[in-house]
């Protein structure tokens, strides 16, 4: 059996050629050894501007919402301050009243001509309450049914007009009421320092003024010419007043003036007259005094009389009962 033949072989037994281009296989991404390559330029694409790499989607949409945020913050802001350069307008546009409907303008009548009110004896400036002025109106006022009061009688404290309002030297007694012969010569206020100096000065004095609530001292004095009096009439007469902060204070008042007359001057005490609420008439020849509370006033009638052997006190009572409110 003859041999074979041997069969020609191939001068490039391994072929390397790249199959043709509309194969699709064999395909090479990246360049074989030797080829050449093409650099890329970043610089080559938008005039020469780099553009930044292609962010994912998830960080976009974080900065889309944060550019949101930051437009409405700036928005808000704007709105803010426009509301501040024009909140005048805008809170006169809110808070200007309208014009009432039933509003009616007033019409103006003929002006009545009142007549000037009498003028009323003025109270003393020494007074330790001063009134408050109040305007004048007319009111008619039903006629009286008691007789009018004599010519240059004392005013009498009004029994409508607390005793707390009312001018101190209103509870005095006035030239008309005091015994004949005496003239007024003074009338004063008396600090709290001299009331306290007429008690003896003492700590205790002051401490029961303040804890009594006094408020106000005022008196009257009137004096006679003792050459001309008969005997046993009053030539010294003085009449004071102590307000105090109610009628209890007045009574321990009472009886602490009238213990400093028994124990400095040595005045007896006597049975007491019916005047006031509360009395103590002290007397010793030729000088009486008597104290009375009404309220929260504290009434002291002084009086001496000519004659060593006189004795003033009915006169004093007397006038007590025609000064005191409701007294005798």
């Amino acid at each position: 059996m003859e041999p074979r033949p041997p069969r020609p072989r191939s001068p490039r037994p391994f072929d390397t050629s790249a199959p043709p281009a509309s194969s699709g296989v064999g395909e090479r991404l990246y360049p074989g050894p030797g080829d050449a390559t093409q650099a890329v330029n970043p610089e080559a694409y938008s005039g020469g501007l780099a553009e930044g790499p292609l962010l994912p989607r998830q960080q976009r949409r974080q900065r889309g919402a944060l550019r949101g945020v930051a437009a409405t913050i700036v928005l808000l802001v704007l709105v803010a301050a426009l509301g501040w350069l024009f909140r005048d307008a805008i809170l006169g546009a809110i808070n200007s009243p309208g014009p009432s409907p039933t509003s009616a303008p007033e019409v103006a009548g003929p002006a009545t001509p009142t007549s000037e009110p009498a003028l009323a004896d003025l109270p003393n400036a020494l007074a330790t309450v001063t009134p408050t002025a109040v305007a004048a109106t007319h009111t008619p006022r039903p006629a009286s049914t008691t007789a009018p009061a004599p010519a240059g009688a004392a005013p009498t404290p009004a029994g409508d007009i607390p005793a707390q309002t009312q001018p101190l030297l209103a509870f005095l007694p006035t030239q008309a009421q005091v015994p004949a012969g005496l003239v007024l010569t003074s009338e004063a206020e008396r600090s709290k320092a001299e009331v306290v100096d007429s008690l003896g000065g003492s700590d205790e004095a002051a401490q029961l003024l303040d804890g009594w609530g006094w408020s106000g001292n005022a008196f009257r004095e009137f004096t006679a010419d003792e050459a001309n009096a008969a005997p046993g009439a009053m030539t010294y007469l003085n009449v004071s007043v102590h307000r105090f902060a109610d009628a209890e204070s007045a009574a321990n008042a009472l009886t602490f003036f009238s213990d400093q007359v028994i124990y400095g001057q040595g005045l007896l005490e006597v049975d007491a007259p019916t005047v006031g609420e509360a009395a103590r008439l002290l007397v010793g020849a030729p000088v009486a005094v008597l104290y009375v509370q009404n309220g929260p006033i504290l009434y002291r009638f002084g009086a001496s009389s000519a004659g060593a052997d006189s004795d003033p006190s009915q006169e004093l009572v007397a006038l007590a009962q025609s000064i005191v409110p409701g007294g005798g």
